[in-house]
């Protein structure tokens, strides 16, 4: 089956189009499951491209092969984003998104495929992930298992409830 869309690793210059991608995903999808508050003041930190994931080599974006438009993005990296680093074979999976009109196009499964690939291929053994209420059931399809509940710490005094979930890949 052809996809409307491609996958390639994202770059620096990236940053104003990722930036667009979760402005147009999170303020869409994310209110049935937040409230208003919460939403606030975690919206303006987390619709900003992260430079170091853009010039990580393992972050990747999902272009419309039609218009060149990101519609998607999502990467891993071997330091976690509550800011420390741990085992050297467990990886995190980091911010992936799907623009709101893409949805259920299997944009986001793609790239979580890319994800697992490309971390299976540098001898990661255990991906962790820190899932939005939205996306939960969407990780657990693709194989994660729920680890339990957290409140990740995006700014002083910004918290913003998630479930960190756990993926062990092939031996």
């Amino acid at each position: 089956m052809t996809f409307p869309f491609f996958i390639r690793p994202a770059r620096i210059d990236d940053r104003e189009a990722v930036d667009g991608l979760f402005e147009r995903s999170y303020p869409e999808l994310l209110p049935k499951d937040y409230d208003s508050e919460t939403l606030d003041a975690a919206l303006p930190l987390i619709t900003r491209a992260q430079p170091a994931l853009l010039t990580s080599g393992t972050y990747f974006l999902a272009e419309c092969v039609a218009t060149d438009e990101v519609v998607g993005a999502g990467g891993w990296t071997d330091f976690s984003p509550v800011r420390g680093t741990g085992d050297a074979r467990q990886a995190h999976v980091r911010h992936v998104a799907t623009r709101a009109d893409w949805v259920r196009r299997g944009v986001a499964k793609a790239l979580v495929d890319v994800i697992l690939a490309s971390a299976e291929a540098y001898g990661i053994k255990r991906l962790s992930c820190m899932s939005t209420h939205t996306a939960r059931s969407f990780y657990r399809e693709m194989g994660f298992a729920e680890w339990g509940e957290v409140e990740l710490t995006l700014a002083p005094g910004v918290h913003f409830p998630a479930v960190q979930m756990q993926m062990a890949l092939a031996e």
